[in-house]
């Protein structure tokens, strides 16, 4: 980064610009968007390479293979199937290499906001991970929801009257919110894409109002 930087203050110069001109061309220094540092990547690797973790959807495989037999041209691997972290690559909006138990490994993208953070990678990872195992999420949703969520949860189910964070526990992080104002309330549209369906949820006070499958 430091070579370009004084390639572009030499043309610069080279073409008589001046003195104002070339402060405004090292004020881009400051700004330079910096990726994650060292020591976070190797915090990162250190927290999450080799656990064991749960999908909360359906992950795919960023890379295409030739179709062969049954296997389709890119790798799934179902919601709800336990796979292990293997590598974190933090190159543009990040990747995360893992294993299911029949040793399927799938490259599967991130999705975070550049620039790369520690903070952001660990936020997507609780989005799209989780790593309690099923056991202890159930007692722990028993004692926050009650035995009825806590069911619904663990079986991806939702219903009206439904406290919105367990709604969001059982279906995941919407892929767009839409807040509508509904008299002196407002009303969240939740919408969720799964291949070529589409489903809702409308939240009110921080219930489930409706649903729509």
């Amino acid at each position: 980064m430091k070579n370009v930087f004084v390639g572009v203050v030499v043309v610069a110069v080279a073409f008589g610009v001046g003195c104002s001109n070339v402060k405004n061309v090292k004020k881009v220094k400051s700004v330079v968007v910096k990726d994650v540092a060292l020591e976070d990547q190797l915090a990162l690797l250190d927290k999450y390479k080799g656990r064991h973790a749960w999908t909360r959807g359906a992950i795919e495989d960023l890379t295409e293979r030739a179709p062969s037999g049954n296997e389709p041209k890119k790798r799934v691997i179902p919601r709800d199937s336990k796979v292990t972290v293997i590598d974190i690559n933090f190159a543009y909006n990040g990747a995360v290499t893992v294993d299911d138990p029949k040793g399927k490994r799938i490259v599967a993208a991130l999705g975070c906001e550049r620039p790369l953070t520690q903070e952001g990678i660990e936020k997507r990872f609780d989005e799209i991970f989780w790593f309690d195992d099923p056991t202890i999420r159930h007692v722990d949703y028993i004692r926050k929801w009650g035995k009825k969520t806590a069911r619904s949860v663990m079986n991806h189910e939702v219903f009206p009257s439904m406290p919105a964070e367990a709604a969001k526990e059982s279906w995941g992080i919407p892929d767009e919110v839409v807040v509508n104002e509904i008299g002196s309330e407002k009303e969240e549209r939740w919408k969720y894409k799964e291949g070529k369906r589409t489903k809702y949820i409308f939240v009110i006070g921080g219930v489930v109002g409706r649903f729509e499958e």
